[in-house]
Order: C-alpha cells, then sequence, then structure tokens
C-alpha cells in the first residue's frame, strides 16, 4: 500500500490527479486484504503509466514543487520509476533470504 498510496501523491504532485478520496490518514495500513492491496498497486501503476503518456516534452519540463524543493514534473516521474524500483529490489531480497524464488527466477 505504502507504494501505491506514494504513486498516487507522485501524480498529485505533477497534478495530473488529485490524490483519491478514499486515500486518507491510516489509509495505508488499513487495507490488508492480498486483493485489495493489489488492485491499489495496479490502479496506481495504470493511473502513473497513463499520465505519464499524456506529457509532451513542454509538459514535463515545467516546475513543480516536491518535497519542499523545486523541481521538474520529469523529475517527480523519475522518482516514481526509483521508488517503485527500491521497493521491488527490498522484496526480492526478503524473499529470497526467506526461500521464496520470484516468479521469473524458476524454471
Amino acid at each position: 500500500m505504502h507504494i501505491a498510496v506514494a504513486n498516487f501523491y507522485f501524480l498529485s504532485v505533477v497534478e495530473k490527479q488529485k490524490m483519491p478520496s478514499e486515500i486518507n490518514q491510516g489509509f495505508e495500513k488499513s487495507v490488508t486484504a492480498k486483493a485489495d492491496v493489489i488492485s491499489w498497486l495496479k490502479r496506481s501503476l495504470e493511473a502513473a503509466q497513463a499520465a505519464r503518456a499524456t506529457e509532451t516534452p513542454t509538459d514535463l519540463a515545467r516546475k513543480v514543487e516536491f518535497l519542499k524543493r523545486d523541481t521538474t514534473a520529469d523529475a517527480v516521474y523519475l522518482r516514481l520509476i526509483i521508488h517503485c524500483n527500491e521497493h521491488m529490489g527490498q522484496l526480492v531480497a526478503y524473499a529470497r533470504m526467506t526461500g521464496v524464488a520470484p516468479p521469473w527466477s524458476k524454471e
């Protein structure tokens, strides 16, 4: 849920969409059913992909404020990707430590 909420936050920063109304204080920890978590994650990734697909080079160069710093919309999209990749790496390491092989590494 952390990744899904963050993805929607990044999109709100680049002004592509408002945060979903369901997301409020404590929301991240309140959604615990596996199907719901997967649904939210897919929804956030699809929203990010759709939003980025509509951006022009001029749109990407526009100035936005992200975490109290001035940056560009392009940099926020890059941060979204980096954030997802960082957590995926953590999940892969955790899975391997507990004896679970990631699906793509199974023969």
